[in-house]
């Protein structure tokens, strides 16, 4: 992997007008598109270095659980 190509996410929060609470998201993503795209809260202390081709097409990072654990390669 090349250090050019990694992308700091973060875990953060979104209000869920429902609850009138805020909620932690399901996914991770970029401070920029946490705090413009989303209105979201970033939680400090969940930075995590990521390849920047796993961001989907809205700048989210969505880790896929598996019963093994992180696989490398």
């Amino acid at each position: 992997m090349e250090v050019d190509k990694l992308v700091t996410v973060y875990g953060f929060s979104l209000f869920d007008a429902d609850s009138g609470v805020q909620l932690p998201a399901t996914f991770k993503a970029p401070r920029s598109v946490i705090e413009h795209d989303f209105h979201g809260v970033v939680m400090e202390g969940t930075a995590e270095l990521v390849d920047a081709q796993a961001l989907d097409d809205q700048g989210r990072f969505r880790r896929v659980a598996t019963a093994w654990g992180e696989l490398t390669t």
